[in-house]
């Protein structure tokens, strides 16, 4: 006997209960996330930080840094842009699986969810990757002439990330499209 799969079985209560939990994972480090990268940029050293950012320095050229409270501050602040980009991408997922979970498969608000989602994902990428450059500019403004660095680095990581994110733009337009066909089948009926 074969298994078919039908719209009931689909819609079930397990896909709502899993999308529950992808709804309240979501939220968990949607808030998480933000508050552990901070304590990691507060507490690292500048070193760390600059080692992060894709700048690597001497032993000697560290200690001749010296990078004031405004530096780091600034430094920290950006290092939370790409973060909270990513949080805005996981409160939307996390509307986007709410939604499900209470059976809303071909409602709009669904696909703006999931397409927010992507658009987070995309701009936590393309601000991670600036923030890097400006990060090792800020932290290596008072370096010495010749010893300032302008850092950057694109890696398999980021450009999988951003595939990712536009693979799941473009399946919110598929999915547009079908609420655009459903709503308008419904006035058929």
């Amino acid at each position: 006997m074969k298994n078919r799969l039908t719209a009931a079985a689909l819609s079930g209560p397990d896909v709502q209960r899993l999308s529950s939990v992808f709804a309240w994972t979501c939220a968990l480090l949607a808030v998480s996330l933000p508050l552990a990268v901070f304590y990691q940029l507060v507490t690292l050293s500048t070193e760390s930080l600059l080692l992060r950012s894709g700048v690597t320095l001497s032993l000697s050229q560290v200690t001749m840094l010296d990078v004031t409270l405004l530096q780091r501050c600034l430094a920290v602040a950006l290092g939370m842009l790409p973060v909270c980009c990513a949080s805005y991408g996981l409160v939307c997922a996390m509307r986007c699986f709410s939604g499900l979970s209470q059976a809303e498969y071909f409602s709009l608000r669904t696909v703006r969810c999931l397409r927010g989602f992507a658009a987070g994902i995309f701009a936590s990428v393309v601000t991670g990757l600036l923030m890097s450059l400006l990060i090792s500019v800020v932290l290596t403004a008072g370096a010495p002439g010749g010893e300032r660095s302008l850092a950057m680095a694109l890696g398999s990581n980021e450009l999988l990330t951003l595939l990712f994110a536009g693979m799941v733009w473009q399946i919110a337009a598929v999915m547009a499209k079908a609420v655009a066909l459903a709503e308008e089948n419904a006035q058929f009926v």
